[in-house]
């Protein structure tokens, strides 16, 4: 089974793989039969901004690369793409060891070290930002029966996840919150499955439980339930990052631009 995220306004499309299938056939549906399949952006890290001023940085330290020989050989670079970031960031690192006092000498030629320091840390910023966030409501949010329970709950972090938007606390969020009174009505492990999405870029991760929550748990006499739920991960995302984030850029910046779940045939 593979399941598409399809914008309206562009028609561009993301291809996942989804975590628990049933889980995602059931949600779709549901969503289908609500009219609720229309999920609007609602916040992101990204934005055109980051990538213009580390090119703008780039132009700035390129103009003095005939005055001081640097081991950065490209300068124009997609900025969208992970190898060449990898690269930039490696070569930016070698120059400064090349050069011990590079920031001292730059900084004598009209304050050019903050650009050069800026390159570093516009190239984290940028890797870092691509997490979006949507909803499929306005006014009354999205709630849907979840019938797999704790089960579909896990620790990990995956490309497609669903965020928690409902009444009270789960287990996890009791348990960094130092909320020792888990065993109440207050506390709901996703009992419904909500109208928030995260689609992040992040390399997909599997991660085991805390061993602290999982003592905390066991001292109260509960479940180690599972602080988030997944939903799917992007095909060949590893292969297609750099197209997949121009995806996501130029979709935020479509405010109005809407995207829906479709199950491929």
């Amino acid at each position: 089974m593979l399941v598409k995220l399809v914008w309206e306004n562009t028609g561009d499309e993301i291809t996942f793989i989804p975590t628990f299938p049933d889980l995602l056939d059931y949600y779709i549906n549901h969503l289908n039969q609500q009219n609720l399949n229309k999920f609007f952006y609602k916040e992101s890290k990204v934005d055109h901004s980051i990538g213009e001023e580390l090119q703008r940085c780039l132009a700035s330290i390129q103009s003095l690369s005939t005055k001081i020989p640097m081991e950065i050989d490209d300068w124009s670079g997609d900025v969208y793409d992970q190898k060449y970031l990898n690269k930039l960031h490696k070569q930016w690192v070698k120059t400064g060891i090349r050069y011990p006092n590079l920031s001292n000498l730059l900084k004598s030629m009209g304050n050019k070290d903050v650009d050069f320091r800026n390159i570093n840390d516009t190239i984290h910023l940028l890797e870092k930002s691509f997490v979006c966030r949507y909803i499929n409501y306005k006014d009354n949010p999205c709630h849907i029966k979840n019938i797999f329970g704790r089960n579909i709950l896990s620790f990990g972090t995956t490309n497609l996840m669903l965020g928690f938007d409902d009444l009270g606390r789960s287990s996890w969020n009791k348990f960094i919150n130092w909320d020792n009174n888990i065993v109440d009505t207050d506390t709901n492990d996703f009992e419904c499955l909500s109208g928030r999405i995260e689609l992040n870029l992040n390399r997909p991760l599997t991660i085991d439980p805390p061993i602290d929550y999982v003592n905390w748990c066991q001292t109260h006499g509960v479940p180690a339930a599972g602080k988030c739920i997944s939903l799917g991960n992007i095909v060949d995302l590893d292969r297609d990052l750099s197209q997949i984030r121009k995806i996501l850029v130029r979709n935020i910046h479509e405010q109005t631009n809407t995207f829906a779940f479709k199950i491929c045939s």
